[in-house]
């Protein structure tokens, strides 16, 4: 379900996920951006220039709702995904399942709310696949006993940002489920990032209009 108005948040956040990949390249993505508008507003008076600092614009915005953008917030009784046209509130009460693949997964019934901003690379995601396989499938059982006092070993030297997400999300499930809500809580579902929508229509069509110039 998609709606237009997010459920308040008056409580402060109690964890911010920080995004596994794609941050240098957005914010240099936004600085390019930002030098090419600078030039042509101070040396290019042209239909060219006012071209290339739409198109600067728009560049700069795509590459905002798609790099920077897409996070999650924890709060007290609810997580926020956020993506890039549109962000997912899930009561934490709700969620059945917490999942990392190439995108962070929360699961309420038979409905996966995700979010892009943090997940495995692909790398990654074929490198825990591989181990699963190894520990669950043949060999012997001291051979499997083996590879699963390595993984526990390398686990405890060094939790990956990935895992810590999931770890501390479980943690705050258990939490919310354990205490009960003072209040009703809404339903999980979508809400639609109309800033975000607006500054990319806005901007794609002046972009394209420039060319009747």
């Amino acid at each position: 379900m998609t709606t237009s108005q997010p459920p308040a948040e008056n409580a402060r956040p109690v964890e911010r996920f920080k995004p596994t990949g794609g941050q240098f390249v957005g914010y240099a993505g936004l600085v390019g951006a930002a030098l090419a508008l600078g030039y042509v507003l101070l040396s290019v008076h042209t239909v060219t220039g006012l071209r290339v600092a739409l198109g600067a614009v728009f560049f700069g915005v795509v590459v905002w709702v798609t790099q920077v953008r897409p996070r999650a917030t924890a709060y007290p009784r609810h997580v926020v995904l956020k993506n890039s046209v549109r962000d997912a509130h899930v009561p934490l009460e709700a969620v059945d399942e917490v999942a990392m693949g190439q995108t962070l997964n929360l699961w309420v019934g038979d409905v996966r709310y995700v979010c892009i901003g943090i997940g495995q690379s692909i790398r990654e995601e074929l490198k825990t696949r591989r181990r699963k396989q190894d520990v669950t499938g043949g060999g012997s059982r001291l051979t499997n006993l083996t590879l699963m006092a390595e993984r526990a070993s390398t686990d405890e030297r060094a939790m990956s940002y990935q895992t810590f997400v999931v770890t501390r999300l479980e943690e705050l499930v258990e939490q919310a489920k354990r205490t009960p809500a003072s209040e009703p809580t809404r339903p999980a579902g979508y809400v639609v990032a109309w800033p975000e929508v607006t500054a990319l229509v806005v901007t794609g069509l002046a972009f394209l209009v420039s060319f009747a110039l």
